[in-house]
């Protein structure tokens, strides 16, 4: 056995807490680790009992997790995580014959910038499965730190922490564009005509609309959206609706064979460009991700 100080737990219990918090239930947990009831009951009185806390208190639901439960959980769970990443990590050590990668993509992320490099994968190692999450940056980096997800593609400063590696991926044009079936007298001359016609913008908080922000407060102008949007498919589908002239990538206007449809609009000097980069701890790379991340930096 390695040097160093071990504490007797009982692993099972940590298991039982576990199903209990994410089923809030004890009969859906005993159900679920096909043991009884009492047996479920007694291993949480006993973890209850070792802690020194109450961890659940009974509803008329079922079960609801005090603000110990919800501490515990967040290092259990990562703790069981990083166990099954072990283990899976051991059994595939030498070949890709299975396996999972689960890729966190942020709700602005185009997906299209990614999707060629999983069917690649795929076609090459078809025992790997992919897991897609969609969620917010914040959300995302605390999965990742948890071992919820192996992979984060987002913008390229959505994180900065020193123990997260970064790859970028790529860097698209954007544009304005709108459905010229229903503006079909629109007259934009200037970048400051935006403003006479609904402007649908990406969300304020978002990397690529604060750099476009900058972008115009640098030419004294500032844009007065009609809707905000934090989804790039969801902004797609309103531009094409005729709600308003929208801000989107060439690239994935192309992607989704929307350029017959929508008209862009050309203005004096580029518009910001979107750079999206792939984010990961090394540390915690599986051998399918770290072949994955390998393909990503060969295509550089």
């Amino acid at each position: 056995m390695p040097k160093g100080i071990y504490m007797d737990i009982d692993y099972n219990l940590y298991k039982i807490f576990l199903y209990l918090f994410e089923e809030k239930s004890i009969s859906k947990t005993a159900n679920k680790l096909y043991v009884s009831q009492p047996a479920i009951s007694y291993s949480l009185k006993e973890l209850e009992r070792q802690l020194g806390y109450t961890l659940f208190y009974r509803n008329s639901k079922g079960i609801e997790p005090t603000t110990e439960a919800k501490e515990l959980y967040n290092y259990i769970s990562m703790a069981f995580n990083i166990l099954q990443d072990a283990f899976e990590r051991l059994k595939n050590l030498n070949m890709l014959k299975t396996g999972c990668i689960r890729i966190g993509i942020a709700s602005y992320v185009d997906f299209s910038c990614i999707a060629s490099y999983i069917l690649n994968f795929h076609n090459l190692f078809p025992g790997v499965n992919f897991e897609i999450v969609n969620d917010s940056t914040s959300n995302m980096i605390s999965m990742l730190e948890m071992r919820k997800i192996d992979i984060m593609v987002d913008f390229a400063s959505a994180c900065s922490k020193k123990d997260i590696s970064k790859l970028s991926l790529v860097k698209l044009d954007s544009c304005f564009c709108y459905n010229s079936a229903v503006y079909k007298d629109i007259c934009l001359k200037k970048v400051e005509d935006l403003n006479k016609y609904p402007l649908l913008l990406p969300s304020s908080v978002m990397p690529v609309r604060q750099k476009l922000d900058d972008y115009m407060m640098s030419k004294n102008i500032r844009l007065t959206p009609v809707f905000e949007c934090e989804s790039v498919e969801i902004m797609l589908e309103m531009v094409l609706g005729g709600l308003g002239i929208g801000y989107l990538a060439n690239d994935f206007i192309s992607a989704k064979k929307a350029s017959d449809v929508l008209s862009v609009i050309s203005f004096d000097g580029k518009l910001p460009a979107v750079e999206f980069s792939c984010f990961y701890i090394n540390d915690f790379l599986t051998t399918a991700t770290k072949k994955f991340i390998e393909m990503l930096a060969v295509d550089k």
